[in-house]
């Protein structure tokens, strides 16, 4: 109604002009501070939020607890909020703004949809006045009803609302920050003030992410970590690396210095409730052979000592190193010397790049492999019944046999190859230059 007559009604009305961009700016904080539940947070204007609570809700002791903090925390800033949790984004929609019921499961998804009006599945305002001119005021008269005559009054958009609401079709939903892919969540019974508390969460988080990350072989170019605050604000740090890293002990010192150069992240006055750590640009760790004793660093005379002590009670056959000889053949290249051992093994590589592989097989396996030339390196090869398609090649590196030991041995073509996944192979073929029938196999793997 007018101001004039809503005043006349209630003298003391206190009318205020709307302002969109203030509102937008509101329902951004809010989505921020929303990702104390969540790390997906959607907006949904001008005035909605949809959070994704999969794999969180048990952090704060399930559905019904996540809610009944959302409403109290809200209620403590000055918000008005009616929600939901439903297994669809529709769904929970249709239950925060139309219906009494505020959690549903698969079980109980259509006997409480059902009543609902069917202004709560998102419609149209030309398919809205259609159904209120057929006479369907509840979304349960067109649930169970014929689709292609729905469909063909209605339109699409009204019919792919109804089944994003049901889960029959997917709804994509855009978060207002792009998810992590790796994060650790931390709800406090007590909020924390100083900064040995804060470090101390912040260890145990860094332990389980780099546990996650070590275990999928992968690192984080880019830590987040977000301080909620009792005062309902969020504070972030972000650690940013030089390379992808998933060594608990190096985070957890860096995070630690670069909280002491930003105090002003721990500007809290009541202290933080919750933390939670993110992993951003995680990549494939690639692990390169180190010596885990220089010679500069090695105590030569102990190392004498104790291999004459191994020797006289194991006996001189008994003791041996592992040494690399400077032949072609792969399979010969390794192979254990006996004491005295006069020199040291040569290296792999003068120039740090490896070419062997660390896991080399000692019967190279047969694969099958799809190449686009008969002496190119493969495209395509399956090992073990698993099929991995080749991103990066290199080689070929020939390697003529030993016509003396071996007169019936063709000649090889190695090739240094990655997949898609960032997992690289020595594969090698045999025959091209023979006039044969290229046969490939794969003899090794890098780190």
């Amino acid at each position: 109604m007018p101001v004039a007559d809503a005043r006349a009604v209630q003298p003391h009305l206190v009318a205020v002009e709307a302002d969109a961009e203030a509102d937008a700016d509101l329902l951004d904080r809010i989505a921020a501070w929303c990702d104390r539940y969540s790390p997906i947070v959607v907006k949904d204007p001008p005035h909605g939020l949809f959070i994704d609570l999969t794999g969180c809700s048990h952090l704060f002791g399930g559905d019904g607890a996540v809610l009944a903090d959302l409403d109290r925390r809200l209620r403590q800033q000055g918000f008005i909020s009616r929600s939901a949790i439903a297994p669809t984004p529709g769904a929970a929609w249709a239950l925060s703004r139309a219906g009494r019921a505020r959690l549903a499961d698969e079980e109980t998804l259509d006997s409480l949809l059902a009543p609902l009006p069917v202004s709560a599945l998102r419609l149209e305002d030309s398919a809205l006045t259609l159904m209120k001119r057929l006479g369907l005021e509840t979304i349960g008269q067109i649930m169970t009803g014929p689709r292609k005559p729905f469909t063909a009054r209605a339109g699409k958009h009204a019919m792919m609302r109804l089944d994003q609401a049901f889960g029959r079709s997917r709804e994509a939903l855009t978060p207002h920050r792009p998810p992590p892919e790796q994060f650790a969540l931390r709800r406090l019974v007590e909020p924390i003030l100083s900064m040995q508390a804060v470090m101390t969460v912040a260890e145990s988080l860094i332990g389980e992410l780099c546990a996650r990350l070590r275990q999928e072989g992968k690192g984080a170019r880019i830590f987040r970590l977000h301080l909620f605050g009792v005062d309902n604000r969020t504070r972030t740090v972000e650690l940013g690396l030089s390379r992808a890293e998933n060594d608990a002990g190096i985070v957890h010192r860096l995070l630690g210095e670069r909280l002491g150069m930003t105090p002003q992240a721990l500007d809290a006055e009541f202290g933080f409730d919750a933390l939670r750590l993110d992993a951003h640009e995680i990549l494939p760790v690639i692990l390169r052979p180190i010596d885990l004793a220089p010679v500069s660093l090695r105590d030569s005379e102990a190392e004498a000592r104790l291999v004459d002590r191994l020797a006289i009670r194991l006996g001189d056959a008994s003791i041996g190193r592992p040494s690399v000889r400077l032949v072609h053949a792969p399979e010969r290249a390794n192979r254990w010397t006996k004491l005295p051992v006069a020199a040291n093994a040569p290296p792999l590589a003068q120039d740090g790049v490896v070419r062997r592989p660390l896991t080399l097989f000692r019967n190279a396996q047969p694969v099958t492999a799809i190449s686009p030339m008969p002496d190119g390196p493969p495209r395509r090869f399956t090992w073990r019944r698993i099929s991995h398609d080749v991103v990066r090649a290199e080689g070929p590196e020939r390697i003529a046999p030993n016509w003396l030991r071996a007169p019936d041995a063709r000649t090889r073509d190695y090739y240094r190859v990655e997949d898609k996944d960032g997992r690289r192979f020595w594969l090698y073929s045999e025959g091209p230059r023979d006039g044969m029938t290229p046969q490939w196999y794969l003899h090794g793997i890098f780190p």
